[in-house]
């Protein structure tokens, strides 16, 4: 395991001169377990890219010159010795750059770097020559062997699962602590990715003196259905690599839900007075409702889905000098939106639609066995509302909602409160 404390306090980017920095110089992964990784975010996106080390070198521009000489020398730990390594002149198109690739790529250990300017004439600018000393530090790539959900010790979770705590589990190599700051010189940093998204852990709950197992905490509210891979990133750039191993899969038991529920509702009218003025109540008790909600798409943000819903409620009412009785009823398609919570044992419900109300068979009753013409008509309405549905078990659930139906029937809006409540299944 690395210790970060007897790391060189020389940070490779930043100590040098004001005419040249070398941007974040990595060398490829070895054995050697006492290396560690040179922070820079410049380089790290390239590596992130092509998954493979480079080492860029660049240089704050001294003006018009005709070329720049850049020589690297490797310094002897024992000796204090140094050997050229490297020699470059650079090209029109690196003069205005300020930036060369190092080929190939140098090992870990300090380095002595000079740089030669030379002006439009080819004269060399000594005022302008600088030289420092730098360390080339070792990038480890990681790797990622297994992804687990150590509740049900599989790659897969199900987000329908009553249980689920959003801890996900890596086996591998190189797993290093992370650093949400990127300033420590040795971290890793950690995701699932899939083809549309990058969900990051909320917190990192175990982490082995290894670094070979890490356990993360995820939020269940993020996790969205979908094919994912769990990388691990380096500091340098270089990242585990997406394979069978690193696969991690978010979906549902069932693609679609199918809800059949019935139970009471109390239709009470509270816009045009009609009813109430003839059977002196706005309140139609003898009453029932049905429902059944077809859900297929269903995402960690909410569920989306059709319903038919149904009421049916018999009209009664006997006065001293005539009676009044018959038929309401009403059918909906809905379009529906459930919002799990609690996980997903209770959902949160709007739904709104159209579709019709049928005043049935309404007749006026009079002494001597005098009936009036019977009232049949169906009129457009439109209903919106809410519900909340609590499940007992996985199945069966217990729906409490509230409608408002609004009816135009010729030219007059009539308007009812419907609250219910009803017992569910779920298919």
């Amino acid at each position: 395991m690395l210790n970060k404390k007897i790391l060189p306090v020389f940070i490779l980017c930043g100590i040098f001169s004001l005419h040249y920095k070398p941007l974040g110089l990595y060398a490829q992964e070895n054995n050697m377990p006492d290396s560690s990784v040179e922070k820079n975010i410049s380089a790290r996106d390239e590596n992130a890219s092509a998954n493979i080390i480079r080492q860029p070198f660049a240089w704050e521009n001294a003006g018009d010159v005709l070329k720049y000489e850049i020589i690297i020398y490797r310094i002897d730990d024992e000796t204090g010795k140094s050997e050229q390594v490297f020699f470059h002149e650079t090209t029109e198109e690196e003069n205005e750059s300020c930036l060369i690739y190092i080929e190939p790529v140098l090992p870990p250990g300090r380095y002595r770097s000079k740089i030669n300017v030379y002006n439009i004439l080819g004269g060399l600018e000594e005022g302008l020559n600088t030289e420092d000393v730098f360390v080339i530090r070792q990038a480890y790539k990681p790797e990622v062997k297994n992804v687990s959900y150590p509740l049900y010790m599989r790659s897969t979770v199900y987000l329908d699962d009553f249980d689920n705590d959003g801890i996900i589990e890596i086996e591998g190599r190189n797993l290093f602590e992370t650093d949400p700051e990127h300033e420590e010189l040795v971290f890793t940093d950690y995701f699932l990715k899939s083809e549309k998204r990058i969900l990051k852990p909320q917190s990192i709950l175990f982490h082995d003196s290894d670094n070979r197992k890490v356990k993360f905490q995820f939020s269940m509210r993020s996790l969205d259905v979908g094919e994912y891979h769990f990388v691990a990133q380096d500091a340098s750039g270089l990242h585990s690599e997406e394979n069978n191993d690193t696969k991690f899969t978010v979906k549902f038991k069932k693609w679609m839900d199918l809800d059949i529920e019935a139970g009471y509702v109390l239709p009470v009218m509270v816009q045009d007075n009609i009813f109430g003025k003839y059977m002196d109540t706005n309140m139609f008790p003898f009453s029932a409702q049905g429902r059944i909600t077809f859900i297929p798409y269903k995402r960690s943000m909410g569920y989306f889905g059709l319903g038919l819903k149904g009421t049916y409620s018999r009209l009664n009412a006997d006065f001293d000098t005539y009676s009044i009785d018959g038929n309401f009823a009403t059918a909906h398609l809905l379009f529906v939106y459930q919002f799990p919570t609690f996980k997903r044992k209770l959902y949160w419900e709007v739904h709104g639609g159209a579709g019709i109300s049928y005043f049935n068979n309404i007749v006026f009753h009079f002494a001597n066995n005098i009936d009036s013409e019977q009232l049949n008509t169906i009129s457009p309405s439109f209903d919106a509302g809410l519900a909340v549905q609590f499940y007992i078990n996985k199945r069966l659930y217990i729906e409490a909602a509230g409608d408002y139906v609004l009816t135009v029937n010729d030219g007059n809006l009539l308007g009812m409160v419907m609250p219910s409540l009803g017992l569910g299944w779920q298919f």
